[in-house]
């Protein structure tokens, strides 16, 4: 029994698990096989199955060597039958007592998860129970590496709108749960996503409040834009958790502290920290101070101005500013200047489509003036060759 691979027919199926039931139970009279031979015999095969799932958790008990065969036979026996209620009781008694024989556990799960079709709607229910075992044991590392087939599978698997929402939403507690907060994110977002219309968006609030409080939260998070994009989000419009989410998105280091006084307390109402913001507003706020004077010469004091540091301070915050990826950025020690060659926007809206179109106009204008000075250069070229020729003669 150590092959996922079941060849025998399902009545035969039936007897040989009554029978491995009854020799794990030390059970010479094979009680269970008597009771389920007339049974088969009379070809009730979902009643037949349904005793043996009553008294399954017997296999539990299996020695690792013979667990994964005797599931597999179990879990080949269920599938074959019209009720596809019975899965769930198997999955039921595979996931339970988390802590024992886990990894072996896992094997099962997933072999009875690729045994399924791939667009069938059970594989969601397999995949929840795997989810649920694995942060129940502390193995939720396990799950990470299928999280970026989710969303293709939940296609496959042709599910309703709801259980697609459950199934986010469950991942996304788990993962917060066990400290992977990143994909807890990602996840949580995911589900604001299937939201549409004032009715459904009402009750998102605290969860779409949460989205936005772990982004700004997230340590190595910068880039706040996407969250505009998610409608439950939008809805938090009027909220002093969208006026904090609007500064990080467009405002500076004088626009946050004015928010923070005006509003006293939200900081530490939302769980965030006041410092870890700064740090944040001040990267963000010299990424847009960049983005406003590409190729052009920054002071030092113009910067430490903005950032409200000391001049002292500035050559530190222009390096953590590059390794965050914000700006590619020039320092002269000696001038004390700094000249950002590229830098991010942080949104991307009217305004910045203006500012580059007026940059490429001012380039299409230097391209133009270069190549009248060419074309100058080649007539008064023209001229003098034509000159040389003539006296020449």
């Amino acid at each position: 029994m150590d092959t996922i691979f079941i060849d025998s027919a399902p009545a035969e199926q039936v007897v040989e698990l009554a029978t491995y039931i009854s020799s794990l139970r030390g059970d010479e009279e094979q009680a269970l096989v008597k009771e389920v031979t007339p049974i088969v015999e009379a070809e009730k095969l979902t009643e037949a199955t349904k005793v043996i799932l009553r008294e399954s958790k017997t296999l539990l008990e299996s020695p690792e060597r013979e667990f994964e065969g005797a599931f597999n036979l179990l879990a080949a026996l269920v599938m074959a039958n019209e009720d596809k209620a019975l899965l769930a009781e198997v999955l039921k008694i595979v996931s339970s007592d988390a802590n024992q024989k886990t990894a072996i556990k896992f094997k099962v799960l997933s072999n009875i998860f690729n045994i399924l079709p791939a667009n069938s709607a059970q594989r969601l229910t397999v995949f929840s129970t795997i989810v649920d075992l694995a942060a129940a044991s502390d193995e939720i590392d396990l799950v990470i590496p299928q999280l970026p087939y989710v969303s293709a599978w939940i296609q496959e698997w042709g599910v309703s709108v709801d259980e697609e929402r459950a199934l986010y939403l469950s991942l996304s507690d788990r993962l917060k749960e066990t400290g992977n907060t990143k994909q807890s994110l990602d996840l949580l977002l995911k589900y604001l996503t299937t939201f549409n219309g004032a009715s459904q968006l009402d009750a998102q609030k605290p969860l779409a409040t949460r989205a936005v409080v772990e982004s700004l939260g997230a340590a190595d998070e910068l880039n706040f834009e996407n969250l505009l994009k998610i409608d439950a989000i939008q809805h938090l419009k009027g909220e002093k958790v969208y006026e904090l989410l609007s500064v990080f998105l467009n405002g500076n280091v004088q626009d946050y502290r004015q928010l923070v006084a005006k509003h006293t307390g939200l900081v530490g109402e939302l769980k965030l920290d006041d410092e870890e913001n700064l740090r944040k507003m001040r990267l963000l706020s010299l990424a847009s101070l960049g983005s406003e004077h590409l190729t052009r010469e920054l002071g030092y004091a113009q910067i430490a101005e903005a950032l409200e540091i000391s001049e002292d301070e500035v050559e530190m915050w222009v390096i953590d500013v590059i390794r965050a990826g914000l700006v590619e950025a020039k320092l002269n020690q000696v001038a004390k200047t700094a000249i950002i060659n590229r830098s991010i926007y942080r949104t991307f809206g009217n305004a910045q489509w203006q500012q580059l179109h007026t940059r490429l106009e001012g380039w299409k204008q230097s391209l133009q003036d270069i190549l009248q000075v060419v074309a100058n250069a080649k007539l008064t070229t023209d001229a003098a060759i034509s000159t040389a020729v003539v006296t020449n003669n």
